[in-house]
C-alpha cells in the first residue's frame, strides 16, 4: 500500500509541475495479456484465448487475463513525450492450450500469476507530427520504451501437483518494447492502440525456477531453459484527456 501511494504522489507531482501548458495527458489503459516462457504456447501476441476457431466475444475462454492502468504523458515536442504509467495485471499459461509443443502438452503444467504493481517510466516517439494544441483530426504511429519496476507472486510446483502455487512475493525490472497507433478524434481526447512486449529479469513468472528455501523438500525440480528470461505482453487501448492552458503573454 505504501508503494502504491508513493507512485500516486510521483504522478501528482509531474502533473502539478507541468500543468502550465496544454501538452499534458492523463488517462487509462486497458486490454489483455499473454505470457512467453517455459509453460504453455510460445505465441508472442495472443491476449485472448478462444474455445473455437470462430472468434466470438460471448464465447471467451476463462483463461483470458486482463490489464488495467493509469498513465500520464508530458509532450515536450510534437514528436517526443515522457510517459509515467502504473498497471495492475494478471497473466497465465497452460501446457494444454492450443499451439503448445507436444512435450509440453504431455507435461501438463499450468500457472496463474498476478502483477500487483507495475510502475513504468519511458519515452514515446511519434513518427508524424502530433500537435495537441490543434483542433483538427490527427493520427500517428509511435514507439515506446523505458524501464518498468514490477511486483509479482513467487511461484513453485509442489510435489505431485501440475498447478503452480504461491510461496511469496518478488520484484524485478522489465524493458518494454512498444508499438502503437494514436488518433486525436476530438479536441481534448487521444485514443491509441498499442502492443507492448516486456522482457523481464526473472525466469520465474511461471514457477519453473523458484528460489524457495524448502524447495528440495516440497517442490519439484526446476524445468525449462534458463538461457532466457520470461516475457509478458500487454495488448490494449489507451484513452487520455488533454489538459492545461497556454500561457498568456500580455504587453505592459
Amino acid at each position: 500500500m505504501h508503494m502504491n501511494r508513493n507512485i500516486l504522489y510521483i504522478i501528482a507531482f509531474f502533473i502539478s509541475f507541468n500543468c502550465f501548458s496544454q501538452n499534458n495527458e492523463i488517462g487509462v489503459f486497458f486490454g489483455g495479456t499473454n505470457y512467453i516462457g517455459d509453460v504453455g504456447p510460445t505465441t508472442y501476441i495472443d491476449p485472448l484465448k478462444y474455445k473455437g476457431s470462430i472468434l466470438k466475444f460471448w464465447d471467451l475462454d476463462k483463461s483470458t487475463k486482463t490489464v488495467f492502468g493509469i498513465l500520464y504523458r508530458k509532450n515536450f515536442t510534437n514528436r517526443i513525450a515522457a510517459r509515467v504509467q502504473f498497471n495492475y495485471a494478471k497473466i497465465a499459461s497452460n501446457d494444454l492450450w492450443p499451439n503448445s509443443a507436444a512435450y509440453r502438452k504431455q507435461r501438463g503444467k499450468s500457472f496463474e500469476n498476478k502483477i500487483s504493481a507495475e510502475f513504468g517510466l519511458g519515452i514515446d516517439f511519434n513518427f508524424f507530427e502530433f500537435d495537441l494544441k490543434k483542433d483538427e483530426f490527427q493520427m500517428s504511429p509511435y514507439i515506446h520504451t523505458g524501464i518498468n519496476y514490477l511486483r509479482y507472486n513467487a511461484l513453485h510446483y509442489p510435489k505431485g501437483l501440475s498447478n503452480a502455487r504461491k510461496y511469496g512475493e518478488k520484484s524485478t525490472f522489465s524493458i518494454p518494447i512498444t508499438i502503437g497507433y494514436k488518433i486525436k478524434p476530438l479536441r481534448d481526447f487521444v485514443v491509441a492502440f498499442e502492443i507492448s512486449a516486456k522482457h523481464t529479469f526473472t525466469d520465474n513468472l511461471d514457477g519453473s525456477y523458484p528460489q524457495y528455501k524448502n524447495m528440495e523438500l516440497y517442490s519439484q525440480k526446476a524445468f525449462g531453459s534458463n538461457l532466457s528470461q520470461d516475457w509478458y505482453v500487454f495488448t490494449g487501448f489507451t484513452l487520455t484527456y488533454i489538459f492545461g492552458f497556454e500561457p498568456c503573454y500580455c504587453p505592459n
